[in-house]
């Protein structure tokens, strides 16, 4: 007896194909990892101590100062970088203070201080005295040696009345000028005239003829007596005396 064979429809057949390859093309379930190395892990995890960060060191006072203090605002920086400039300005502005006299000067400007700025003015403009700067001082007594013979002897030596100085000026004694021949020494005498001439009367003439008395002095050509007497001394006297002078003014 033959076997019958039924014949499986097709739709059958393709629902049986397409179910194989779903089947096929499911990925497989992903594996589980082992206990072990999670516990491995945990343990591990667990056997790391905790970081703990140092603390800071201490800051030194001179820093801690320092951040304190109060910083110099913008403005105020640009300010102190012009101060030198300012500074050099406005020195420069000043008044330079008058150069120290030396020598026989010196002797004459201590001497005017003391003895004459009360009658004729600290500055030479004149008082109770004539004014020594407008001038007429070097008109009157136009050399050292006149003006040097009418401080020695004064109003009273040449008498009231009569003429002094330059004839052309026509100036006459009227009294109050001291005779200073026997009080001051021929040094300070000396002094006193040639620096009322060079300070006050602007005479430069009379600031080198200082430098050439200075120099006779030093090397002896010049000797002064210690006096002048107002008695006995003459212009002739004085001008003799002052003849050394000459070669070292030239």
């Amino acid at each position: 007896m033959e076997a019958t064979l039924t014949e499986i429809p097709e739709h059958l057949l393709k629902r049986s194909k397409a179910a194989r390859g779903e089947k096929a093309d499911s990925p497989e379930p992903a594996k589980e990892e082992p206990a072990a190395k999670a516990e491995s892990e945990v343990v591990e995890t667990k056997s790391e101590a905790p970081q703990v960060e140092a603390p800071p060191e201490p800051e030194a006072s001179y820093v801690s100062s320092a951040n304190k203090r109060k910083k110099i605002p913008w403005w105020a920086a640009s300010t102190l970088i012009f101060l030198p400039l300012w500074a050099y300005v406005y020195v420069g502005t000043l008044e330079r203070p008058p150069e120290e006299t030396e020598g026989i000067l010196a002797v004459g400007e201590h001497i005017y201080s003391a003895r004459c700025a009360s009658c004729h003015g600290a500055n030479g403009g004149g008082g109770s005295g004539p004014a020594l700067n407008d001038g007429e001082l070097l008109a009157v007594f136009p050399s050292v040696e006149s003006q040097l013979d009418w401080v020695i002897k004064g109003s009273d030596r040449y008498g009231v009345g009569n003429p002094y100085g330059d004839p052309s000026i026509g100036r006459v004694v009227g009294g109050g000028m001291p005779g200073w021949g026997d009080v001051l020494t021929a040094e300070e005498l000396i002094g006193v005239v040639i620096y009322e001439r060079s300070h006050h009367a602007g005479s430069e003439e009379d600031t080198v003829l200082a430098e050439a008395i200075e120099h006779a002095l030093e090397d002896g050509s010049l000797v002064l007596p210690e006096y002048f007497d107002p008695m006995s001394t003459t212009i002739e006297d004085l001008e003799s005396l002052m003849s050394p002078v000459a070669d070292h003014s030239d």
